[in-house]
């Protein structure tokens, strides 16, 4: 197996016999790194601090409309003030980039623009007043803008903070205007649509108003009352044919024109016919049709009308006027009152069947009526309720357009405005220069590795028993003159020289731009005496 790999010393006579590449290439290429460094232009940043305030009513009373967080509500911001219209307002507002726009496409200056503008929240650890655990809260951002002149830095960063100030305050107003707005048209509709099921309601009550179910117990006891002055009538009316049976049978055994010697009178056949005339109807009253009396009764009806019809060829009619028997009249004339009185009675009797089967009727219709107005109810009060909700949501929304108005609500207040800057952000010269200090030297050493990489030559023994595959027998050391002794004094020295002025080139750019000289001492001896 090759043994290909060098050790320490084949590294260092590596450098040792490349010294001039790395003694041109390490100092040209400082030296290009510096002039790039100390060529490129001063970029100088200014920016302001807005503080986010909170609200100063307790949220408790009074809750906003704008429910969003700050770092949101800030990158939303953003986002609108850096749009191509806004941005191209303030580019020729401030002379931003004046040089550059006749060879920059405005997408590039718009791009150009945004990545110089930068927000920067400032976040601390605050107690949460519900919860009374520590969290991470916002409590101001930065708004910064660079460019190369100080004074465009400062009027473009003057420019954002307010356009920050001004876009909070209209997007926090247009929100509870909206929310406002919103609210009431839907609060609105929502009305209406109460009013059409309160007339629903209404002309359903007009409809079905006697079937409906707080009207149940009403009806049934209207139908128990109906009823038992049904039953009243019923005996009313029995009493009353019983009278006029009575009377009839007293004024059927009366002569209505001659007294008889002992006071009574012949029956004559008017007066048995209107006397069982009564009687079947008292009977009618009791029983049906097909009862043996009933039927009795009718067939010597029958005869009588029959008999009454033929004595009425030879007869005149009998008048009241007529009548001589004073006991007869006043019968007749109680009887017909008495009939009357029946008469009347079983009309009412009929009248409050009516009104019963209506009752019964009504009854029978509430338990359909009672469903459909418990939905149309339910309806009505869901829908009601929902329009409660929706008045005092735009009540609450009023109070928070208030709010907001009077800038009692969350806020942004600017505590630190742009100020003209005096030092460069950019470029870091310091660290410019120590990466152009570690790249010079890197590529140097590549460039020397590379160099020996591409010689063929054979320079040492490894070389030689790799090519050869056998170690040599003798070493014949380099016996050098004085010249050559002469010589590589010289070169020592030359080495020794930029060795010194690199190592003082290097101590001044670390003083002058990264650390002074002094403080690094300091930090140093302060290490050793820890040790």
């Amino acid at each position: 197996m090759e043994d290909t790999e060098k050790s320490l010393l084949d590294y260092l006579d590596i450098l040792r016999r490349r010294k001039l590449y790395i003694i041109i290439a390490f100092p040209l290429l400082l030296a290009i790194s510096a002039t790039i460094t100390f060529l490129l232009p001063p970029i100088y940043q200014s920016e302001g601090v807005v503080l986010i305030e909170s609200q100063e009513i307790p949220r408790d009373l009074v809750r906003s409309t704008v429910t969003s967080y700050a770092e949101q509500q800030i990158q939303v911001i953003k986002q609108r003030i850096l749009t191509t219209s806004r941005v191209l307002e303030t580019l020729d507002k401030h002379n931003v980039y004046e040089q550059e726009r006749a060879n920059s496409t405005v997408s590039l200056l718009v791009e150009k623009f945004r990545s110089s503008v930068h927000v920067e929240m400032i976040n601390a650890n605050v107690i949460d007043p519900t919860r009374g655990r520590a969290q991470r809260a916002s409590i101001a951002f930065k708004v910064s803008f660079m460019d190369e002149s100080p004074d465009i830095a400062q009027k473009v960063a003057n420019e954002l903070v307010t356009m920050f100030l001004d876009e909070n305050v209209k997007t926090r107003t247009n929100k509870a205007a909206e929310t406002v707005t919103f609210l009431s048209d839907e609060a609105d509709k929502m009305q209406k649509t109460v009013q059409g099921l309160e007339e629903q309601i209404a002309n359903f009550k007009l409809e079905f108003g006697d079937s409906l179910p707080e009207l149940l117990q009403f009806n049934l006891s209207m139908i128990k009352n109906l009823e038992e002055k049904i039953k009243a009538r019923q005996k009313e009316a029995v009493r009353l044919s019983d009278q006029v049976h009575y009377l009839s049978l007293e004024l059927a055994s009366m002569d209505p024109y001659v007294a008889s010697s002992d006071g009574m009178t012949t029956l004559s056949s008017p007066v048995r016919l209107a006397q069982l005339k009564n009687e079947l109807s008292s009977l009618q009253n009791k029983y049906s049709e097909s009862h043996p009396d009933i039927k009795r009764l009718t067939r010597e009806i029958d005869g009588l009308e029959k008999e009454v019809a033929a004595d009425a060829l030879f007869q005149p009619e009998q008048n009241m006027d007529e009548i001589s028997n004073p006991l007869y009249r006043q019968i007749k004339i109680k009887i017909d009152l008495t009939e009357k009185e029946l008469s009347r009675t079983n009309t009412e009797r009929q009248s409050m069947q009516a009104e019963v089967r209506e009752y019964h009727e009504r009854v029978a219709r509430t338990h359909e009526v009672q469903r459909s107005y418990d939905d149309m109810t339910r309806d009505y009060e869901s829908t009601k309720r929902k329009y409660q909700e929706l008045r005092a949501k735009q009540l609450e929304a009023d109070v928070a357009q208030n709010l907001e108005s009077e800038n009692k609500a969350e806020s942004f207040t600017l505590i630190e405005p742009p100020l003209k800057p005096t030092e460069s952000v950019k470029p870091n010269r310091p660290k410019l220069l120590m990466m152009g200090l570690f790249l010079s030297g890197a590529v140097s050493l590549g460039l020397v590795m590379l160099v020996e990489m591409l010689d063929p030559a054979v320079r040492s023994i490894k070389d030689i028993t790799r090519i050869t595959g056998a170690e040599p027998l003798a070493i014949i050391p380099l016996m050098l003159t004085a010249e050559d002794y002469s010589r590589k004094d010289k070169s020592r020295k030359r080495l020794m020289i930029i060795a010194a002025i690199l190592g003082l080139v290097i101590l001044a750019i670390v003083d002058y731009f990264v650390m002074s000289l002094d403080i690094v001492w300091f930090k140093v001896m302060t290490k050793i005496n820890m040790l």
